[in-house]
Order: structure tokens, then sequence, then C-alpha cells
């Protein structure tokens, strides 16, 4: 039997590698859920279109965000089941963070913003797995997944090879926006920029054809008719296929080898438990999978380093105004995505996404504003805002210290977020570019709101086991094996030699889907 620890992106894609290959797959998992009653308000809102929910249905779905530290985290239809600590396992002191592990079945998926781009080929050429030892994997994983998008200029850096592309409506805003880009495209090129649709793991289309997306703006809320690519949705059809069998409300502690046997050490509801098999798959989300792989390991007040992709946020304002926004019918994932190559900012690519007006930006305005909301020129300024989130390469990033501690018979992982005072000139160099490009843009970068977040915040984190050619102690192979171990192999963002500033989910669910194929071929016998 071939256990996989963990049912978020890359364990149902590293879990979908081996059932390809033949093998019997379990899959342990913690696997909290939504609400009952949340979930009946879900299927009552997505029978129906928006005109038609209760009030009290939108005002109680419409909590998207729970305060932490330093920012806020996104709820899933006002839950905040997707960061809950499940019963048992390894405890998490966050310290300073605002970003949390996840015990939900489909992990993070739940809750993230479905943006789908590879790492650029250049900004992997120091791992010791090359690009091209990827690309199929990269193929399997986006038959997996619903794909939206279009084969534009951003081709040329990122491939994009599905036979099943959906493109989206777009927002008013963005329709001006990409306008002005594409009658701009050579001066943009000139200064290292590209640009085009953003690419979504949403199935717009629908799961069936009476329930396609109604465009009712809930995105990031979560979605009613739940359209938003969550690996929940792959560990089903893999359930479903009778190769895997799914064990919930486990949480693992520890993980042995045993000659040519792995065991499983776990906590399930009526007490410790323990699973034997050939080889494990250590898929938990990295904050999980480090703290396990240091308990294996009995490496205990030894500090290790996680990487980040630095997070920040700033709003631009466009040139001309959009109308009516607030009556238009969008979704209010991004739209759009700027690549930025300007080594006189950085030798790695900058990722920016761009997200047009949501009913959020509103709620936003009218608390700010208090009683003058109603003297402010709100349809005009928000017919203009756009948000941009951005990313830098871990090398410009800050970073997170664990380490693993005793305190009676109990572990916790002590997590502490450490900043690189390097990331604020970086992101000011990419202010002031945007500044000087503001006609070829059509808007304005708005630097007095930048917000220049703390490690972690961005959910791009990983590599505090990274894969090596030639692993030593605190490092793994190319087949996210740890050091001087041989049936254990880490699927997830644990093993990722840096991480670059475009999206994380695809390449994690590549690298997983590849370990998964190899390993299955390293056994003669199931």
């Amino acid at each position: 039997m071939h256990y996989v620890i963990g049912s978020g992106p890359s364990g149902v894609a590293g879990a979908a590698a081996l059932i390809a290959a033949g093998r019997q797959v379990t899959l342990l998992d913690a696997g909290l859920t939504l609400e009952p009653e949340r979930e009946i308000r879900r299927l009552r809102m997505a029978a129906t279109d928006s005109k038609e929910w209760r009030e009290e249905d939108v005002r109680e779905s419409r909590a998207p965000f729970e305060k932490k530290v330093d920012g806020a985290i996104k709820l899933h239809h006002g839950s905040d089941y997707p960061y809950r600590p499940a019963a048992g396992g390894i405890f998490i002191d966050y310290g300073n963070l605002s970003a949390r592990a996840s015990f939900a079945k489909g992990g993070l998926s739940n809750v993230w913003g479905a943006a789908l781009l590879p790492f650029r080929r250049e900004d992997t050429e120091d791992w010791p797995v090359a690009a091209a030892e990827l690309e199929n994997a990269h193929a399997a994983v986006l038959e997996l997944l619903p794909v939206a998008g279009a084969h534009d200029d951003l081709t040329r850096l990122f491939p994009l090879p599905t036979r099943h592309l959906q493109t989206p409506r777009s927002a008013k805003q963005m329709e001006r926006l990409m306008a002005t880009l594409t009658r701009n495209r050579v001066k943009l090129a000139g200064r290292g920029i590209t640009f085009g649709a953003s690419r979504l793991a949403v199935q717009f289309s629908g799961h069936s054809p009476d329930a396609p997306c109604n465009y009712c703006g809930h995105c990031l809320q979560g979605c009613p008719r739940d359209l938003i690519y969550s690996s929940r949705h792959t560990l089903e059809k893999l359930i479903a296929s009778g190769r895997l069998t799914y064990v919930k409300d486990v949480v693992v502690e520890g993980i042995r080898e045993h000659g040519q046997r792995v065991e499983i050490q776990a906590v399930a509801p009526d007490g410790p438990t323990r699973f034997d098999g050939a080889r494990a798959f250590l898929a938990a989300g990295v904050f999980n999978s480090t703290a396990i792989l240091l308990r294996s390991h009995g490496w205990f007040d030894r500090a290790v380093e996680i990487s980040d992709a630095q997070y920040f946020v700033f709003p631009l304002l466009q040139m001309l105004p959009s109308v009516d926004v607030s009556r238009e019918r969008l979704h209010t994932l991004a739209q759009v995505f700027l690549e930025i190559s300007d080594r006189e900012i950085s030798p790695r690519l900058i990722h920016l996404q761009l997200y047009g007006y949501n009913p959020l930006l509103g709620d936003i305005l009218k608390h700010k504003l208090g009683r003058l909301w109603r003297y402010f020129p709100t349809a005009t300024v928000l017919g203009r805002l756009l948000l941009v989130q951005g990313y830098l390469h871990s090398e410009h990033s800050g970073h997170i210290k664990a380490c693993l501690r005793r305190r009676g018979n109990t572990c916790t992982l002590e997590l502490q977020g450490i900043a690189n005072p390097d990331s604020m000139n970086r992101v000011s160099r990419i202010i002031r570019l945007l500044r000087r490009l503001s006609f070829a843009l059509g808007a304005v970068p708005i630097a007095s709101l930048l917000q220049i977040a703390s490690p972690g915040r961005g959910f791009h984190s990983g590599g505090s086991f990274p894969m090596a050619g030639n692993p030593q102690p605190g490092q793994t192979d190319v087949l996210g094996r740890p050091a001087g171990w041989a049936r254990t192999h880490v699927l997830d963002a644990t093993v990722l030699p840096s991480i670059p500033a475009t999206t994380i989910t695809q390449t994690v669910m590549a690298n997983a889907y590849r370990i998964g194929a190899l390993a299955s071929q390293l056994d003669t016998r199931i």
C-alpha cells in the first residue's frame, strides 16, 4: 500500500500519478469540512440566480476575511474551517504570522485565488530538477484542473498545454485596461513588461449545463456553485475510481522507515494509531510537513528556514472611469497578469495580478469614510480603482524561522517571520517603473497606499527541506526523499529549492505528480 498524507493540491496530484501508474493508494487526512448549516446555505444560493438570493444569506456569507496579526485571512462561505486546528497532532505557534496551515479536506485550495502560472524556466535553473523534467507533469496536472485564460503574449513565457481552455467574461475596467496595454505593447515590452489575461482554475462553464458561472461577484467569499477549483474535486474523482481509499479524521505526527516498510504514526478520534505501507508521500502543507519531518528526525530546538515569495499590495487608479461597475455581472478573481523582467529591479521575474471592482471595495471605502460616505464620489472612484497583488522571488524576500520544541508530552512548532529590508527597495523600484509608464498603462500607482506584508502572508512559502542533487541532512533528493531515507517522499512546497514570484500551486502540483510517477517505478510489486 502507498500512503499519501494530506488532501491539498500536492497530495491529490501525487495520488493521481500513483493511481495512473497502477498503484493502490490510501490517503490519510484530517478532512475538516464546511459546517452543515453553511453548506445548506451555499446549496440554496447555488440553486438560484444572485438576484433572487435572500438578504440574510448574502449577509451571512459576505464575511470574507478574519483579522489576524498583520492582515486578514480569507474565509470560505463565512467559515474559518480551512485554518481550524484538528484534534491531536503537532501544535503550531504562529507567532507574528498571519499565515496558517490547513487541516481541511482540500487544504488551502478551498480559499486560494485560483491563479495558475508555472515558474519561469530561468528562475529555476539552479534547481536539481530541470524545467524540461516537469513539462509532462505540467500537462498532466492541467488535465486535472479546469483552466480559463487565453493564448496570448504570456504563452511565450509560460506554455499552456491544455485542450480545454475556457474564456471567461471580462469586466469593463479590464477591457479598458487590456485595450490600453495592447496599444502600448511595444513600449511595455521594451521595458520588460509582458501582459495577458489571467489564468484561472475555474469551471466557468459549470459542472453541469444548468449551473454555469452566473458572474455573481461572490468569488472571494466562496463560490456558491463551487466552480473555483479545490483539490476536493479531484479527490472525489479518485475515490470514485476505486483506486483510492480515503481515511479522514487522521492527523499524522511522525514517520519511521523499517527496511522495506514505512510506519506512519498518527492520532485518530479513538487515540494513537499506526499505518504500515510500502511508501509514504508527505503532502501536509509546508508548516505541517516541516513539523512532521522535524519530529520524525528527532530534531528539537533546531531551526530551519522556510523561504517565502514577498507579497505586496497597492492600488492603481485608471485615468478614465468605467461606468456602473457596481451593477456589472462579473467574477472578482484576478483578470490580468503583468510580468516584469527588468534587471535594474531584479534578475528574477516579478509577478503582478490585477483585480477590478468587487463589492468588498465599496464596503472598505464605506467603513473608512464613515459619515463622509454620502458625500464621496464613490461611483467615479470605484470605476477607476484597480487592486494589484504582487510577488517577489524568495531571493529578495523575508523568510520564516521554524523550530520544533518539546513541551511536556507534546510538541510545538514555533514560527517567526523575519523581514528582508531588500524587499522594500525592490518594490519601490517597481512602483517607480509603473509610475514612469503610467500613460502606457492608462493608470497610476498610488504609492502612499502600498502595503508590504510580513513573510508568509501571500501563502507562497516552502523550501524547509529543499531538493538537492547530493542531499545533506535537512535536504531531500530529487524524489523528495529526506537525506538517508528511501521510502518517504515529500510532495509539497517543503521541497522547493526556491520560491519564484509566479503563482505556486501549478508547479507544486507538477512536481508532486513527477515524484509520484517516478516513485511508482521504484517497486516491481505494489
